[in-house]
């Protein structure tokens, strides 16, 4: 049976002047390398520059050759950092792959509007979790568009120079800790990998019909590789291998509770194992028409948010497409004192952008008397990596701040000339707050 990998190997280093494992001329090689299938096209693939390249050869005997590349300095930098933090909340990594998954849906399903000619043309828009307890391995698959070999280069060999600093100087300022908003603020989220994994490795094909499957390595160090692949189904997977204190999210239920804290009104299904039921709830009650939700809905998102078993005072259901596009349900609790088994008890609504929950006590969106309103606010307009650090983040959150607080007011003001018994019910409650305003917020007085 011929060697594959030793014959490649030998004339690869004849043809590149090296020495060591050859031991006969390329001529007498190369009829053994001709009576092997599937050789030729690698080999000529390959032959050039084999000097500087590593050879390998997967378990069908297809030879792969391996290239190395550096990381730039500031991803570099980045790594360390994360490697080395003290890391909050690494269940952060999981929210991050899931976007950067749906994202890859999101322009799958737009470039199906268009097109049929792509690979697995049929194929389920959808994402997959799988756990491997014995081998110690997190896998996240999807069957978006998938990345060609300079995408992979592109999107994980490079990054923002600008936002990498930024993230720097931020973890540096809080000694370190690296906190869920600050990894999402800033766009390095697919590093956070690093923060749980000692080696990753990104299998991925592109929708084109004539693609090459290619996989992308990594142990979050100076390099990354980059070879062929053998994937055959369209999309990308993110193989995680687990460091040995973060065996905790291969648990089911571990994961579960993530997806359904921070991507449970992504788009797309979630799967994890075996299960043919989602794990995410996929359409988020604030997007849904007011005339579609129950009472009982939405009593049941409010016990969900805040743990209140007392059912709110109202509730407001409303959206916008202009100054700014947002959706929002906001609720006014019953009582102003917290129960001691609420959930929130810090102020702020939660903020969503485009479904995927950004920051999860915001109060740059409501002034401050009116931090008592529980609830959430998601737009289509924020980026995911939405910065305070940024002219257009300041305009966009200084917007839905204004039609957030504004519509509150109103809701009030109509409460007060339409329901009196209700209106006095949440002034008993609230009163000192919004005198607090009249002297705090003159314009809306």
């Amino acid at each position: 049976m011929v060697d594959i990998r030793s014959i490649v190997c030998q004339l690869g280093f004849h043809c590149a002047g090296g020495h060591g494992l050859a031991h006969d001329p390329p001529i007498k090689i190369l009829p053994k390398i001709l009576s092997a299938s599937n050789v030729i096209p690698t080999l000529m693939r390959y032959s050039v520059g084999l000097k500087n390249s590593e050879c390998d050869v997967n378990s069908r005997g297809r030879v792969f050759m391996t290239e190395s590349f550096t990381f730039q300095a500031e991803i570099r930098q980045l790594l360390y950092t994360l490697v080395h933090s003290l890391y909050t909340e690494r269940e952060i990594f999981l929210r991050e792959l899931i976007s950067n998954a749906s994202d890859a849906l999101n322009r799958m399903q737009f470039e199906l509007l268009t097109n049929r000619d792509v690979r697995d043309v049929d194929a389920q828009l959808a994402i997959e979790i799988e756990a491997n307890e014995e081998a110690g391995t997190l896998t996240i698959r999807d069957t978006g568009v998938g990345m060609t070999r300079q995408e992979l280069i592109e999107n994980l060999g490079t990054i923002s120079k600008s936002g990498v600093r930024a993230f720097l100087e931020q973890a540096k300022s809080t000694n370190g800790q690296i906190a869920t908003d600050l990894i999402g603020q800033f766009g390095v989220g697919f590093y956070s990998i690093f923060m749980v994994a000692d080696e990753v490795v990104v299998n991925t094909l592109s929708y084109q019909p004539d693609s090459q499957a290619y996989r992308w390595i990594s142990r979050g160090e100076e390099s990354y590789e980059i070879e062929e692949g053998d994937k055959e189904v369209r999309g990308t997977e993110v193989v995680l291998k687990l460091k040995e204190d973060a065996k905790d999210f291969l648990k089911e239920y571990t994961l579960r509770k993530i997806i359904q804290t921070h991507s449970n009104y992504i788009a797309f299904p979630i799967y994890i194992g075996e299960s043919e039921e989602p794990a995410n709830a996929r359409q988020a009650i604030w997007r849904r028409p007011a005339s579609e939700v129950s009472d009982e809905d939405y009593h049941n998102f409010y016990r969900a948010l805040t743990m209140d078993f007392e059912a709110p005072l109202a509730h407001i259901h409303t959206s916008a497409d202009a100054p700014v596009q947002y959706y929002a349900l906001l609720y006014l609790p019953a009582k102003a004192e917290r129960s001691m088994f609420s959930l929130r008890k810090e102020p702020g609504l939660q903020l969503y952008a485009r479904k995927v929950l950004i920051q999860d006590y915001c109060t740059d969106l409501l002034p401050e008397y009116l931090y008592f309103v529980q609830g959430a606010v998601d737009s289509e307009d924020l980026p995911l990596n939405v910065s305070r650090e940024t002219v257009q983040a300041n305009k966009l959150m200084a917007g839905l701040k204004k039609a957030i607080s504004g519509r509150i007011l109103r809701y009030l003001n109509d409460l007060a000339k339409n329901d009196v018994e209700k209106y006095a019910a949440f002034w008993a409650e609230f009163g000192p707050f919004l005198k607090q305003g009249m002297i705090a917020d003159p314009d809306n007085r």
